[in-house]
């Protein structure tokens, strides 16, 4: 194998590495954001609305959009009851809540 090719087999490694290892670090942090805001958002229903919820999906926003983490599920074990809440993840204050008019309205 020539010099050339080994020294371009390498860079071409290291670069797959390099990404490989960012886009782990990535999800890792995003893993550990949705665990910290779920308790919060199960606890803000409970207090708020006094309604047990289950969440099923989340989306991590950039924080150049903004900082939120949206936490999608449904209430009392009925998925036709679908909710939302969005928590800020640098304070993991609750910045808004979606969901069926009678829960929201109740409020």
């Amino acid at each position: 194998m020539s010099p050339k090719l080994r020294v371009l087999l390498i860079v071409l490694a290291s670069c797959i590495l390099l990404v490989g290892g960012c886009t782990i670090t990535y999800h890792i942090k995003n893993s550990n954001i949705v665990k910290k805001a779920t308790p919060i958002g199960v606890e803000y229903f409970k207090r708020v609305y006094d309604v047990s919820v289950e969440f099923t999906d989340s989306q991590v926003m950039a924080e150049y959009v903004r900082p939120d983490v949206v936490l999608y599920g449904y209430v009392n074990n009925d998925v036709n009851e679908r909710i939302s809440i969005a928590i800020n993840y640098n304070t993991y204050e609750v910045q808004y809540v979606g969901g069926p008019e009678w829960l929201i309205k109740s409020e």
